[in-house]
């Protein structure tokens, strides 16, 4: 029977109290439907982004958009059917993890098949031949529910995944996927609302390293995951932060936002700044990729004039800091 090898270390240990505290702050938050919906739509959106772009799929952020929105802004076929793929994969999930049951061996199929449907040939019988090691692994999960936080177990199910290496292709986005679904059926990923892709794609080699790091030249069972699990906890303990930062704003701010006197692009400027203490234009570029620099600008002065920031500095050295 399967059986990983890992320490949970003081940081680990730290890192899922602060996640089991952040968890309890969203779910105890009261912000309106529609902002719940919005918060899902656009992990949605962000998560599709991050996960394609990993795999180096070319669309920006805004393009990722367009498309889940229906429309096609053209010239990369393959690129959009990866996006589309993956919404339908996010969907599945979205219906799988309320009924409950474990996850399955099947499970994988499943996610693979949404994936890259299109992309590949269908891989079902491909796969037979590592059928026991995800038995394992699934099996693992189910007697893991018991005693183990669902964020070590959807650490662990992510390296597995990536490690036996089941599939030609499209290994990682079904890792990153199942363990999405198993945090789903687990209860602990923030109803959809939290995003961990960002995390891998804002450190892509950071994020391979740290799978290099426990899985060496090629897979071998019984390699001490302790460095992985580590790393997937530091991911999830900062995506729980930012998702916390939206959320607290968005309480915050709502009664503005029904009135419409600041926009979701504002929320998400000033969810930065009150994260990190302030912003920048070109940082305010990085989260808003869709918006032009005049824009932010305007959006930035807006916000500095309304009292919700406060500008200090000139010309590029200017920084608004959380006038909260």
């Amino acid at each position: 029977m399967f059986a990983p090898v890992y320490t949970i270390s003081s940081s680990t240990l730290k890192g899922i109290a602060e996640i089991e505290s952040i968890r309890a702050k969203v779910a105890g938050s009261r912000i309106l439907p529609e902002c719940v919906a919005d918060l899902h739509y656009r992990a949605t959106v962000e998560q599709t982004y991050s996960s394609a772009s990993i795999g180096g799929n070319p669309l920006t952020l805004k393009q990722v958009d367009s498309v889940l929105k229906g429309r096609s802004p053209g010239r990369h076929a393959y690129a959009e059917a990866e996006v589309r793929n993956y919404q339908e994969a996010l969907g599945f999930i979205d219906g799988r993890k309320r009924d409950g049951k474990p996850l399955e061996y099947k499970d994988f199929l499943g996610l693979h098949r949404l994936a890259m449907k299109g992309l590949l040939p269908d891989e079902e019988k491909g796969a037979r031949h590592v059928r026991k090691k995800l038995e394992g692994l699934a099996c693992w999960l189910g007697t893991a529910k018991e005693n183990v936080h669902p964020c070590l177990a959807a650490a662990i199910l992510h390296y597995q995944v990536v490690a036996i290496h089941p599939f030609s292709d499209g290994n990682g986005r079904t890792a990153r996927l199942a363990a999405m679904l198993y945090l789903g059926i687990c209860g602990c990923d923030f109803e959809g609302m939290i995003v961990l892709d960002s995390y891998y794609a804002h450190g892509r080699a950071e994020y391979y390293a740290a799978l290099r790091r426990c899985q060496g030249e090629r897979y071998c069972e019984g390699n001490d995951l302790t460095p992985w699990v580590d790393y997937f906890t530091a991911g999830f303990l900062s995506s729980a932060k930012v998702l916390w930062a939206e959320v607290a704003i968005m309480a915050a701010f709502q009664g503005q936002l029904a009135e419409k006197r600041i926009g979701r692009d504002d929320i998400d400027i000033l969810a930065y700044a009150c994260r990190f203490g302030s912003i920048s234009l070109l940082e305010a570029e990085g989260i808003l990729p869709g918006l032009s620099r005049r824009t932010l600008q305007r959006r930035l002065a807006g916000l500095a004039g309304s009292g919700y920031l406060v500008q200090k500095g000139a010309a590029r050295g200017t920084r608004y800091f959380w006038g909260g």
